[in-house]
């Protein structure tokens, strides 16, 4: 549907009661759309008309289109008196629009999307990734389809120089129509704050806002669900104005019971609550040139399979590729090797095979092949070893140097 809608009527008493009762309309049929007035000014005498703007009176594109206009306010409440039900059957009658992507299954237009992961998990590489890509109007990681919009982004993470060379290293191109606010102490809460982007993405014609990260925007305390309701309705503003919203936020550190992507978000469960997709971003272990992606959350549809994404550098440049589906059988070995390190951390003197497979049946429900090859692959790097033990038992024992508990930290 539409985003912005400009008015601009005759200037006279006619021609303001025409727009007033055209904006009315307006806001009852296209309540989602962002309504522009434009009253002409006042060098033009009453009755004047857009067109004695441009022919008589000095009119130009960019004064009419960015000075002139002015955003309608919504009305701040509702009269309760005058709420009207649908019916069930009115509701099975009515058509709506397929949901539009920014970037295909992955950022809903005007939605909120969450890219989360540990420091240093390539969330902002994959954020410059997706600005350039919506930007450009080209394919994100050569896969998923974009839309085309200028974007905005509002990093209070990084200083503009880093900023700059990692754009250069993604080969993003200068006239590609991506804006940036460094550093500027932004506070998402703050009105004055957020009409001044609502302002910038107006002018510039921003459809799609990027925010890096969630902590460094706001200063309330992330573990209080009242707190962070404020923080996103603050934020839903933008997207009630036409724009999409695309932010980073960080994950707790995973211990090894195992915890979905959406319980290892930081902060109050209304963070994940208020997005409407959110994607986890991790390392694999045992590449380094590989990310691994999993879709926590998609409002919309079914969320995708976890999936694989290639690293590739050459010299100081980078690039980021979809490498299709992650392995879901590798992905049980490795969680199977973290919880024996920890369970054997915890067990000084070792644990038979069947105890340490009857552990992970417990803790994580996983058995069977996984739990044999994730043992002989730690035995045979020598993170764990066999030991002889009473009578003919042997027992597995993980290697004091490999220890977590002793290495200040869990082994993920």
């Amino acid at each position: 549907g539409m985003k912005k809608i400009h008015v601009c009527f005759d200037r006279d008493e006619a021609g303001e009661k025409g727009a007033d009762h055209l904006i009315r309309l307006l806001e009852e049929n296209l309540s989602e759309a962002a309504i522009y007035k434009i009253t002409l000014p006042d060098r033009l005498p009453a009755g004047g008309d857009i067109t004695d703007y441009f022919e008589k009176y000095d009119g130009n594109p960019d004064e009419l289109m960015l000075d002139l206009p002015k955003l309608v306010k919504k009305k701040a409440s509702v009269d309760s008196s005058k709420l009207q039900p649908i019916r069930i059957d009115e509701l099975m009658q009515m058509q709506f629009s397929e949901n539009e992507w920014v970037i295909e299954k992955i950022a809903p237009s005007q939605g909120i999307t969450i890219i989360s992961g540990a420091p240093a998990s390539y969330k902002t590489w994959l954020l410059l990734e997706m600005a350039k890509c919506i930007a450009g109007g080209t394919e994100f990681l050569q896969k998923f389809k974009c839309k085309q919009s200028n974007v905005l982004i509002v990093d209070e993470e990084n200083h503009p120089n880093l900023i700059k060379k990692r754009l250069e290293s993604l080969g993003i191109q200068s006239d590609l129509p991506i804006h940036l606010l460094s550093q500027k102490n932004f506070i998402v809460t703050d009105e004055n704050l957020v009409k001044q982007i609502l302002e910038i993405c107006r002018e510039r014609d921003i459809g799609t806002v990027f925010m890096d990260s969630l902590v460094r925007i706001n200063n309330a305390e992330e573990n209080d669900a009242s707190q962070m309701s404020k923080v996103f309705q603050s934020i839903k503003k933008l997207c009630q104005a036409g724009m999409t919203v695309i932010l980073t936020h960080h994950e707790r550190k995973e211990t090894f019971v195992k915890s979905s992507a959406q319980n290892r978000l930081r902060g109050s469960s209304d963070i994940s609550a208020s997005a409407d997709t959110h994607l986890s971003i991790r390392k694999d272990k045992d590449n380094p040139k590989k990310l691994i992606v999993e879709q926590a959350k998609n409002r919309y549809e079914m969320e995708m399979e976890p999936w694989e994404v290639d690293i590739k550098q050459e010299g100081n440049k980078i690039s980021f590729a979809f490498a299709g589906a992650h392995n879901k059988e590798g992905r049980k070995k490795d969680e199977a090797k973290a919880i024996i390190a920890n369970v054997l951390a915890e067990n000084e003197e070792g644990l038979l095979r069947r105890e340490l497979a009857a552990k992970l049946k417990e803790l994580a429900n996983i058995g069977g092949k996984s739990v044999r090859e994730a043992v002989d692959e730690m035995i045979k790097g020598e993170i764990i070893v066999e030991k002889a033990g009473k009578g003919n038992e042997k027992r597995i024992c993980l290697k004091d140097e490999q220890d977590p508990a002793r290495n200040g930290e869990l082994a993920l």
